[in-house]
């Protein structure tokens, strides 16, 4: 190890000389300073000894190039009030956060592997298919170079409505966060932090229109028709979507649909009478080996996207589809159509019920409804006019219009 240069002044015929190292100097080159006497040399080599242990060995001097440089990034900074020191350490935080992220796919992966012993079902499916946006809408991108502004645009391409694009910023947020967290430390949450979720209107509900059932049944029959099954049950028995996915087909007879408690939110086993326009539709489209088809989930917001609603789907940009707006084949949630109401088909079903007379108490036990009477009165009486309410009950299979059958 070198040792420390010392500093120490020397009597010559000239005065008390000091050698001063290229890197101590100035200029950047070797320097000899004179003095007149012992004492102004003594006090001058015990303050390079002191710039030297305070500042360290490169800090006493600098090079005239690097002093120009550093004068001519403080005039840059001035203007925006940050110190040049403060800008470098910036700087090297950001640098080092770099080279120390992962791409996102990897990060989504890890954060999936961490996390899915803890996990339900649907928020397994729920994380699965947000990272899946994620990673195709920025492939090979690190993760801690993608800005909130990029996502949330990425949000709104490809979530409709506020409920859903509030449920996507809470998926988000939760996978910035565990990637932020040490030991990983592969981006900052700031990109997250500043996603605004969006307003909702809790005390309505939105519910479809006769002529957006008809258009959401005739997507099913027309491009995806082994869908047309769960789209019917959601439309006529308001069963919730996680339910109709446990469904098999052993479990729906010409006598009505039995949830069973596994598969039921409330945990409760439950049985829904057989309404006569879903028994026309089962008719016309017998179920097989399956109620929900392979592939579902992508299916279903096709579906929902072909029949003129903005919702996001890579299944319409993948197979060319034209939808009903324009001739548009990106998966993108076009802004100029209609949101997709949240939890729309189970609303519409139980306002459609209320409106022509079920009893308030069957459609209780049969929607599964745990706020009781007074939630259902609440948010479904008076919601939809009896015509509408008669119409939609009327949808049938390709195009006919069902007899009015009594709902109960």
């Amino acid at each position: 190890m070198a040792k420390p240069t010392r500093f120490q002044p020397k009597k010559t015929n000239a005065g008390w000389r000091l050698n001063i190292p290229p890197k101590f100097s100035e200029t950047g080159k070797r320097q000899q300073l004179f003095y007149r006497t012992k004492e102004l040399a003594l006090e001058a080599a015990a303050k390079l000894r002191t710039d030297r242990d305070t500042f360290g060995h490169q800090a006493v001097a600098i090079a005239p190039s690097l002093a120009e440089q550093a004068t001519a990034a403080a005039r840059l900074l001035e203007p925006l009030g940050i110190g040049l020191l403060d800008a470098v350490a910036r700087f090297v935080e950001a640098e080092e956060r770099l080279r120390s992220s992962v791409p996102v796919k990897m990060a989504i992966t890890g954060f999936r592997e961490a996390g899915a012993s803890n996990w339900s079902v649907s928020q397994s499916t729920a994380y699965r298919l947000r990272g899946e946006k994620l990673s195709e809408a920025f492939p090979g991108r690190l993760i801690s170079t993608i800005t909130g502004e990029e996502l949330r645009k990425h949000l709104e391409d490809t979530t409709s409505g506020p409920g859903a694009f509030n449920q996507a910023v809470r998926l988000v947020r939760a996978i910035w966060r565990w990637c932020a967290k040490p030991p990983r430390k592969w981006t900052d949450t700031e990109a997250v932090d500043h996603l605004e979720i969006k307003n909702t209107d809790a005390g309505e509900i939105g519910t479809l229109a006769p002529d957006q059932a008809r258009a959401v049944m005739a997507a099913a029959e027309h491009h995806f028709p082994d869908c047309v099954v769960p789209f019917a049950i959601a439309l006529f028995t308001g069963m919730r979507q996680a339910e109709i996915e446990r469904l098999r087909p052993h479990d729906i007879t010409c006598d009505g649909i039995t949830v069973p408690a596994v598969s039921s939110k409330t945990k409760r086993r439950r049985f829904i009478q057989m309404p006569p326009p879903l028994a026309a539709w089962l008719e016309a489209y017998p179920i097989t080996l399956y109620v929900c088809p392979p592939n579902w989930t992508r299916k279903e917001r096709a579906v929902r996207r072909l029949a003129g609603f903005s919702v996001w789907s890579d299944l319409v940009a993948e197979l060319g589809l034209a939808p009903t707006d324009a001739d548009d084949f990106t998966a993108t949630a076009p802004s100029k159509l209609p949101g997709w109401p949240p939890n729309a088909l189970r609303h519409t079903a139980a306002t459609m019920a209320v409106a022509l007379g079920k009893p308030i108490e069957q459609l209780v036990f049969e929607h599964g409804h745990s706020g009781g009477l007074l939630m259902l009165k609440k948010h479904y009486v008076g919601a939809m006019p009896k015509a509408d309410a008669m119409a939609i009950w009327r949808v049938g299979p390709k195009g006919e219009e069902l007899p009015a059958f009594k709902v109960a």
